[in-house]
């Protein structure tokens, strides 16, 4: 399955053709690696080359290292939590610009809105409701009310019933919350949202799909239009 890993990085050799044996359905969930011997062999390298990559691969959620006597490497499903992670550090270590942050919101969030305009339950209704009475008791801000405002936008995604849509949102949420906190917006800013918030929800709520559209995309320019209004629209998201 593997063959010798070539000297110029070694241990990204090594990732590479484990991930692609996991990709490419040779190794499955669940599948234990051959021993660490038997593999630094196989691939002709060290030791310390075959552990730094197999870390590189549990920060991937490909990999699960256990110890003691019925350890060693196994298959890993990549979860959702993991796999939005990477997407977060993807778009923290890129820094793109304000406007095309917006932009991509801009793209996903109204539609993803309309479609669950049409798919909302009472269970999902009450649900935003209580979010949003949570919400109106911690207009001052604080990691708790960030926390309530990105579970709106998630729920929403969640409702949808698409898990990357899901997966891409909440990305993007947590990644708008590190730009909130380094702009230090005030209450005024907070109530904007929960007013928007209040409106979308009100949409969905009618079950009106060009509605729900409607207000998540002016919710989203509104928050551009602050941030903006705070430094320049092409300068990098993350200050």
């Amino acid at each position: 399955m593997f063959k010798t890993a070539k000297t110029a990085r070694i241990s990204q050799n090594i990732i590479q053709q484990i991930r692609n044996a996991i990709l490419g359905g040779e190794l499955k969930p669940g599948d234990k690696l051959p021993p660490e011997k038997e593999l630094a062999d196989n691939f002709h390298v060290s030791k310390a080359s075959l552990r730094e990559a197999f870390r590189a691969l549990e920060a991937l959620g490909l990999l699960e290292v256990r110890q003691g006597m019925s350890g060693g490497a196994f298959v890993k499903e990549v979860d959702l939590e993991t796999a939005r992670n990477n997407l977060f550090n993807y778009i923290f270590f890129q820094n793109p610009s304000i406007s095309e942050f917006t932009q991509l919101r801009m793209m996903l969030e109204p539609k993803a809105a309309e479609i669950a305009a049409k798919l909302i339950t009472d269970e999902d209704i009450q649900d935003l409701e209580m979010n949003l009475q949570q919400t109106s008791e911690n207009l001052a801000g604080g990691p708790f009310y960030y926390k309530l405002d990105t579970y709106f936008h998630h729920r929403i995604a969640e409702i949808t019933g698409n898990r990357l849509i899901c997966m891409v949102i909440d990305s993007l949420k947590n990644a708008i919350v590190n730009i909130k906190l380094e702009l230090e917006l005030d209450n005024s800013f907070n109530l904007l949202v929960f007013e928007a918030h209040k409106r979308i929800l009100e949409a969905l709520k009618k079950r009106d799909p060009k509605a729900a559209f409607k207000e998540m995309n002016r919710h989203i320019q509104e928050v551009d239009a602050v941030f903006v209004a705070r430094c320049d629209a092409d300068s990098p998201f993350v200050p």
